[in-house]
């Protein structure tokens, strides 16, 4: 949903369709509507554009039919794509704060920050996860009792607990951090040859013949990061091992803005760490990302590139990148390194260490045989190691 005439279109096609409840179809449609907005654009527009279309009779018609409930969905995967990190997060969650108030003045519930929730939530899985988290009654049992747990927590704690209601100060440090991290971000996606960087120098190309998606992993030909979808962008970085889409910009981020705001800018970061539970969730998650990252095997895949100029370019930037995330993230946690306060995480991670370097380093290599040579036996073994990947990570991206 990128306008107000997406949304309207589609009431449009069921009142043509003949979907309306009443005969000269003008009152209501039982068809719920729901808008998806993702881009990084999309979702800073999203509020003006709810706002537009919920002061159309004929949606507010068939809201209050429908319940009263206007559902929204938000796309984490392409605002990440678009965005980075740390932009993403920042405005997924101000768009959720922004549509739960239109809704609010509507007097419709809107489907955290505090209230986004309400009782209710509806997510999307990924289909390769699906087997991983639902397959046995166990494990689905558990998937859906913590997901319950975590709604109910959150619908409670946000109408009361101080922590769900943001700081103007910390809300503030944050669009500075986003918009810094952004640019960051923004100036590596666009850089001259990224996208032959990250074509090359990642198992993106034979991601399809795995046939785990539901859509091929580009729209048209491979000219600009547009023509990328967003899923085998994410997957493609963490096979690499990368990881450029969890972190990249964050650490110019942090570096700017303590340049700017010096000492003070230090116990700030510090202060919104111990009490944003989304600052410390950005932060926490980016840590993770970090200790994923393995420079000898970004070495190897960088090394199948025959323009030296590209390779050198991206890699020092990717690299460089990288060393100051990690300064930035134990600067504002106070660690020695990486994934200390995860002790679980870290021991998980040790002990797959050395076997997921090894099957990093070996990937590159059937990479580079099958492209040359086309082996069915070579596919077959490099697709496997994907899946080894994968599941040594626990995440496809």
């Amino acid at each position: 949903t990128r306008s107000v005439a997406d949304v309207l279109g589609v009431y449009l096609l069921a009142k043509y369709a003949g979907v309306f409840s009443d005969s000269l179809a003008v009152e209501s449609s039982p068809l719920p509507v729901i808008p998806l907005f993702e881009t990084i654009e999309d979702l800073r527009m999203a509020p003006r554009i709810m706002q537009k279309v919920l002061q159309t009779p004929v949606v507010r018609r068939s809201v209050r039919e429908q319940g009263g409930i206007q559902e929204v969905m938000i796309g984490y995967s392409d605002s990440n794509k678009d965005g980075g990190f740390l932009t993403a997060n920042y405005e997924l969650s101000r768009a959720q704060a922004e549509l739960t108030r239109t809704a609010e003045k509507w007097s419709i519930i809107a489907a955290q920050p505090a209230g986004s929730v309400n009782g209710r939530l509806r997510i999307t899985e990924q289909g390769e996860v699906v087997s991983t988290k639902y397959a046995n009654h166990g494990t689905a049992q558990y998937e859906m009792e913590l997901l319950a747990a975590s709604v109910m927590e959150h619908t409670l704690n946000s109408t009361a607990g101080k922590q769900f209601k943001p700081d103007p100060e910390f809300e503030q440090a944050m669009d500075a951090l986003s918009n810094l991290a952004y640019t960051e971000y923004r100036q590596l996606v666009e850089e001259t040859g990224l996208v032959d960087y990250y074509q090359t120098a990642s198992p993106v190309g034979e991601l399809g013949k795995l046939r785990i998606g539901s859509r091929p992993d580009r729209r048209f030909g491979v000219g600009s990061l547009d023509d990328l979808r967003a899923i085998p962008w994410v997957f493609a970085w963490t096979q690499n091992r990368h990881h450029v889409p969890a972190w990249y910009g964050l650490g110019s981020a942090v570096e700017k803005f303590i340049k700017v705001r010096g000492n003070e800018g230090k116990k700030l970061l510090k202060r919104m760490y111990k009490r944003w539970p989304l600052f410390s969730l950005v932060i926490d998650e980016a840590e993770k990302s970090l200790a994923f990252v393995d420079t000898d095997v970004i070495g190897q895949y960088a090394g199948l590139l025959d323009q030296e100029i590209i390779k050198e370019i991206i890699s020092a930037k990717i690299l460089q990148e990288y060393k100051l995330s990690i300064a930035g993230v134990l600067m504002i946690t106070g660690e020695k390194k990486l994934a200390e306060q995860f002790p679980r995480f870290s021991r998980k991670l040790e002990r797959r260490g050395d076997i997921l370097k090894q099957v990093g380093l070996a990937q590159v290599e059937l990479v580079k045989r099958f492209r040359e040579q086309g082996k069915q036996a070579d596919l077959v073994a490099l697709l496997l190691s994907i899946n080894c990947v994968s599941a040594g990570l626990g995440w496809t991206g």
